[in-house]
């Protein structure tokens, strides 16, 4: 998942995995199939991470804290300013034809639908959840893509802070 994150889907070779795993080709080949079995066992990981730490996230605050946390958080730290796994993907791979196109489309529907599932189970009778989960992904996306851009931390922090009343607010 590493070795991904750092050279990108597309642009990390099976001599880079092979060095960041330190497996034997014919291991990784017979692990994994593929360097795509490979790419889709790490994109899978990555979103269950992500997916578990929502959880946990929404398990512990009110909506409105974990809206402020989460954009913080994009607009922060930010991954220690590597981005977002799936965000970067899709930047990097949206005119191709590469196959790991679909399994990043396929981890952002898990991600969205666990999201939207955690945002239906905490928040007020009323609130949209299939729109503040859309909302919520732009803005996180947004936050991501202006860290890693170079925007200043303390205009993101300004950034992310607004965001979360406007959501908070519906």
């Amino acid at each position: 998942m590493q070795a991904f994150w750092s050279g990108g889907l597309g642009g990390t070779s099976v001599d880079d995995l092979l060095q960041a795993t330190g497996l034997s080709r014919s291991s990784l080949y017979n692990s994994f199939g593929n360097r795509e079995g490979l790419l889709e066992n790490a994109v899978e990981r990555y979103t269950d991470e992500q997916i578990a730490g929502l959880r946990r996230q929404f398990a512990e605050r009110p909506l409105h804290e974990v809206l402020d946390a989460l954009l913080l958080d994009a607009a922060t730290s930010n991954h220690d300013g590597r981005g977002c796994l799936l965000v970067n993907a899709v930047n990097e791979l949206h005119e191709s034809a590469d196959p790991a196109v679909g399994v990043v489309h396929d981890a952002f529907a898990r991600l969205a639908g666990a999201l939207e599932q955690a945002i239906r189970d905490s928040a007020p009778e009323g609130v949209d959840a299939p729109q503040l989960c859309a909302a919520l992904m732009a803005a996180i996306a947004g936050l991501r893509t202006l860290q890693r851009a170079g925007m200043p931390l303390e205009q993101r922090q300004q950034a992310a802070r607004s965001l979360a009343r406007a959501l908070a607010s519906g």
